[in-house]
């Protein structure tokens, strides 16, 4: 059966991977059961799309006609197609309309499974966005360091260092090393106990602050995605803290010495589980509100999460796959402390992406 996706490519992940031409407004991909592919684009982006598309049968959708399920019935009835398969997202209206022109239009995918094991190219482009995510990571945890400590809150020259300031310099290091600045989380104390709060207001010393970034290039689109906690000491760590940290370091060692091809993603996940509930901890396996409570990891990249998940699910991995591996652990009186590295799945083992060190205390 045919393959049909109608959508923009900024957006649609599963559209940029199948054309590589990046538009804002939605167009066609078809790709008929011998393999042929034909996208349909408006008349102004035709000859961008023969230049930049990896498709090269182009057409302008004035050729079929005006609205575009007129267009998709038009191009469908001239390649002989009278079925399709669609992804489950595709657009209720136009799926509805397409039937009651006679096509069967079949949701099939949540996305399109190619996407899962990453080209040599794919990698070098999600390497590229890691590198410029350690630039970003290094530079806030310099301004960080270098601030000093009044009254337990950290003051960069004269004015208080707080999450909004520190994201403006995130989002600026990314943007010079070519990538949107998407997600980026910088909490402290009780907030990181959240572990997607974004973070706001001054940060103080002695507590811990989640660093959370996750990189896209501007023009190859590919995600990175780091995590560090870190805590500015003026009287100390506190001990929870500490014992929180190693904890989630261990775990994720743990984590990633299982990973390899042929590994259920349960397995990673539940051996990070059974090693935070050995120490007391609850974890979401328990249905527990604190504790560990997210999966140990997500697939990365023209998506910044995708599959395979590091959870509970039968998916086994495969060479080529990438994906985070990042336990954490919340108190909700004592914060967050979670670590995020982004590895390949190899044959034998993982290859990390990641080459930021971890350090609790600046």
């Amino acid at each position: 059966m045919a393959l049909l996706i109608f959508g923009d490519s900024v957006r649609n992940a599963d559209m940029y991977y199948l054309t590589r031409l990046l538009a804002p407004d939605p167009f066609t991909y078809i790709r008929g059961d011998d393999g042929s592919e034909l996208l349909i684009i408006s008349q102004m982006e035709v000859e961008r799309a023969r230049q930049e598309a990896k498709v090269k049968n182009v057409r302008a959708s004035s050729e079929f006609g005006k609205k575009a399920e007129d267009v998709i019935a038009a191009a469908l009835k001239e390649l002989g197609v009278r079925g399709v398969e669609v992804p489950k997202y595709f657009p209720l209206w136009l799926a509805e309309e397409l039937r009651q022109r006679g096509f069967a239009v079949t949701p099939k995918f949540d996305h399109v499974e190619a996407r899962e094991v990453k080209s040599r190219r794919e990698i070098s482009l999600i390497r590229q966005a890691q590198r410029a995510c350690e630039a970003a990571m290094q530079r806030v945890l310099s301004e960080i360091e270098n601030a000093r400590v009044r009254n337990g809150v950290l003051v960069s020259g004269r004015r208080t260092l707080t999450s909004e300031r520190l994201r403006t310099l995130v989002a600026h290091t990314l943007l010079d090393n070519g990538c949107f600045a998407h997600d980026i989380i910088i909490s402290c104390g009780k907030d990181s106990a959240n572990p997607h709060f974004a973070g706001a207001g001054a940060l103080k010393a002695d507590e811990p602050i989640v660093l959370d970034f996750a990189p896209q290039l501007l023009k190859e689109r590919y995600f990175s995605d780091m995590t560090r906690t870190v805590v500015k000491v003026e009287g100390g760590v506190p001990l929870k803290v500490k014992e929180m940290f190693e904890a989630v370091l261990e775990a994720q060692r743990g984590a990633l010495e299982r990973i390899r091809a042929g590994v259920p993603c349960k397995e990673v996940h539940d051996a990070v589980c059974d090693f935070f509930e050995e120490l007391g901890y609850g974890t979401l396996r328990k249905n527990a509100k604190t504790g560990f409570i997210h999966s140990t990891g997500h697939g990365v990249g023209i998506a910044l999460h995708e599959p395979p998940t590091l959870g509970d699910n039968e998916y086994v991995l495969k060479k080529g796959n990438v994906v985070t591996v990042e336990p954490g652990l919340y108190e909700p009186e004592v914060g967050g402390v979670r670590l995020e590295d982004v590895v390949v799945v190899r044959q034998d083992g993982c290859e990390n992406l990641t080459k930021f060190e971890k350090r609790l205390e600046l």
